[in-house]
């Protein structure tokens, strides 16, 4: 019975119209301006759908100021994302959803005849275009379609339709195809594989004897240099992941970074998330770090990968960013990297920001921190015209009213280390650990920590070395799986609702590593794309070694 109706709609029915019954007058409209900042998002974005106050009809709407003022001022509630991902600009093979509105009733369509029609019969006004959605079915997709009942209108996808129909729904038709999810999955970079790490060369001459090395203790414990004997300092177990797949690299060469975005973005991920430090004697950016970014930015496949700067003011090693330094600072971040093309975007359209480490801001304090914060917004709005979504560290993450006195505007998750060191453990916690997260919330996955290749020549004391006992690639995949339930089943209203930032690409001294490497090759990379159900990339391929000097 069921087919027979789809069936018959797809042959007769000309208007696609979906009425969402709201109680919303004054809710702020979606910005769809051409050249706006969240026409430049390309990815696919939530629809949020929101439930009137006594569930007397629906909102659906991809902004998210408006659905955050439907909450907040006409007491809507946000459901769980049923409703799809949808596109806020046209592409090719899009079709465009249009928006009217009569009183307090909001009207969808999906034909241009239906809109014309509506609006010169007076009665309707046309608000613009509510969101593109794709003409044709491909792997991935699956139909939206409209569904009413006693005047209640409501977007389902046509897996649904049995249990739209079963509670008394009629079949409206489709208005188009989308992706039911689509995460965006970043890894953090830390990019200290160059011949400017002069604290590791120093470190790895001292205790190992070597000189010009900047891979001292990784290269030791993984044994995948025959020319350095392997030496896991009494541990037994297996290291070889320590090597990586392109050999033991020099990240101030283009060719290297060139390589990384092609194995990460082969493997389905959409950022890397650059660490940032400011060296306050020099007043720059310290060399080690500067010259990894310097290379991303040489390498002639960047723009196949958007990326994103994690502010890292450490209270030691001239690492603070001192107040006499905010406006230059923001004047460096607003020139040198938020006006590329590529750096990345929240679902609304602003630059996204984060600060992993505030205590070297000024003297730690939260006015110091809201102080820097505030400059940076300043100097991105008068040079670049820019907003920004700044995101505090896991410290904004666990109490909620931290962002508001830094000037940010949440959090993402960071790294979590386990007091017991239980790998078992962190997966367990995830699901709380999530839902402590405040409204604008990026979450994360680490796929271990393990601090063992650090000693003895930088942890000399073998008794603070922190490490998971128990961390295996099922437990990874696992915890991936529960970051992908908990942003399908979210309520929040969030501009990067669904975000991944993964603990990291290539952080071997601490052990959290996706990138490719010689014993497990692609795996954790194919553990990220299946897990999490990305749309991109394909199998990441292999790619040559390289010399590290």
């Amino acid at each position: 019975m069921l087919l027979t109706m789809l069936r018959a709609w797809m042959a007769g029915a000309a208007a696609l119209v979906m009425a969402c019954m709201l109680l919303v007058q004054d809710a702020e409209r979606p910005a769809r301006a051409a050249g706006s900042p969240v026409s430049q998002v390309t990815d696919p974005v939530p629809m949020f759908e929101l439930l009137a106050p006594g569930g007397a009809g629906r909102l659906y709407t991809l902004s998210v100021s408006e659905a955050t003022a439907a909450v907040t001022r006409h007491g809507f509630t946000r459901l769980d994302g049923q409703a799809g991902y949808w596109r806020t600009a046209e592409f090719p093979g899009s079709q465009p959803v249009y928006r009217l509105r009569t009183g307090s009733s909001y009207l969808l369509t999906a034909s241009a005849s239906e809109r014309d029609r509506l609006v010169a019969g007076g009665r309707f006004a046309y608000e613009g275009v509510a969101g593109h959605l794709w003409s044709k079915q491909a792997p991935g997709r699956q139909r939206m379609w409209r569904f009413s009942r006693s005047g209640v209108w409501r977007l389902a996808l046509e897996s649904r339709a049995h249990e739209m129909t079963a509670a008394g729904y009629s079949i409206d038709g489709p208005l188009g195809w989308i992706y039911p999810q689509w995460i965006r999955a970043g890894a953090i970079y830390f990019g200290t594989f160059n011949p400017d790490s002069k604290n590791m060369i120093n470190a790895t001459k001292n205790v190992y004897g070597r000189d010009d090395d900047w891979w001292g203790g990784v290269r030791d414990f993984s044994g995948g240099d025959p020319s350095v004997p392997k030496n896991t300092q009494g541990w037994d177990d297996d290291f070889r992941h320590l090597e990586p797949q392109i050999g033991f690299y020099d990240d101030s060469r283009p060719e290297t970074l060139e390589k990384h975005i092609a194995q990460a973005t082969s493997g389905g991920l959409d950022f890397f998330q650059f660490y940032w430090y400011w060296d306050s004697e020099k007043k720059q950016s310290p060399a080690v770090f500067k010259a990894s970014l310097a290379a991303f930015a040489q390498a002639r496949n960047r723009l196949d990968i958007d990326f994103t700067l994690t502010i890292c003011a450490h209270p030691w090693g001239g690492l603070q960013i001192p107040k006499e330094d905010f406006g230059t600072v923001a004047r460096h971040l607003t020139s040198g990297f938020l006006d590329r093309s590529n750096y990345l975007r929240a679902n609304d359209g602003r630059l996204v920001l984060s600060l992993c480490d505030r205590r070297g801001v000024g003297d730690g304090s939260d006015a110091d921190t809201q102080a820097f914060v505030n400059a940076v917004r300043r100097e991105a709005r008068d040079v670049l015209g820019e907003e920004l979504l700044v995101l505090g560290n896991w410290e904004a993450m666990l109490d909620r009213s931290a962002p508001a006195r830094w000037g940010a505007d949440g959090a993402y998750c960071g790294v979590r280390i386990d007091r017991v060191k239980s790998y078992e453990n962190y997966v367990s916690q995830m699901p709380a650990y999530m839902d402590a997260g405040p409204a604008q919330f990026m979450r994360c996955a680490a796929s271990d920590f393990d601090e063992r290749p650090r000693f003895p020549h930088l942890i000399p004391d073998r008794s603070k070395i922190r490490y998971y006992e128990d961390q295996t690639p099922e437990l990874f995949g696992a915890a991936l799986s529960r970051v992908r339930e908990d942003i399908s089943g979210s309520q929040r209203i969030s501009a990067v609702d669904n975000f991944v930032s993964i603990y990291a690409w290539n952080e071997f001294h601490e052990g959290g590593v996706i990138e490719p490497n010689a014993k497990d090759g692609c795996m954790y990379l194919g553990l990220v794309r299946k897990h999490l159900a990305l749309h991109t990339g394909a199998p990441c391929q292999t790619q040559q070694k390289s010399a590290s000097r």
